[in-house]
């Protein structure tokens, strides 16, 4: 005996990215992907595929001289309705929130974050990190943890 796939499936999206030079300090870069898929059941029928994630992306804004760097960036993801959800994930209400009609469903999210960085000598870099600035609520797709709320990071690096 062994384990097989013995469904179908059709899986379809895209990925880009870009980077902007707006002024000689300053660059704007943003990525984003989809992907989009249906498999086919047991029964014969097409249903979304499992592992599909929903639309994500990033987009920063860096400034940037000698030894200074600044990043505030934007992460972001987009909607899974309770229809667009596979039938196996429609059946775990404790992974996803709930829509008007008492379904699970996996909303939007967006995070604004800044990071900063100093290099104070060669081999001495400091950096300071502000995450999910506005605290927003959120849970990466089929992950069942939410993500922390507003968070702080300072580190100190050497390097010889």
């Amino acid at each position: 005996f062994a384990i097989q796939n013995a469904a179908r499936a059709r899986v379809y999206g895209f990925e880009a990215g870009m980077e902007a030079q707006l002024a000689p300090r300053l660059v704007l870069t943003s990525t984003l992907s989809y992907a989009n898929g249906e498999e086919e059941l047991d029964s014969g029928l097409e249903a979304p595929l499992r592992h599909a994630p929903p639309l994500f992306g990033e987009s920063h804004l860096i400034w940037s001289n000698h030894q200074l760097k600044f990043d505030f960036f934007a992460a972001y993801n987009g909607e899974f309705s309770f229809e667009d959800l596979a039938p196996s994930e429609q059946n775990k209400p404790f992974l996803y929130a709930q829509d008007g009609n008492g379904n699970p469903f996996s909303p939007s999210w967006y995070t604004l974050n800044f990071r900063g960085q100093y290099q104070f000598m060669r081999g001495v870099t400091g950096s300071f990190s502000l995450e999910n600035i506005t605290d927003q609520r959120y849970r990466p797709y089929s992950s069942g943890i939410a993500a922390p709320g507003r968070n702080m990071i300072a580190s100190l690096r050497y390097s010889f």
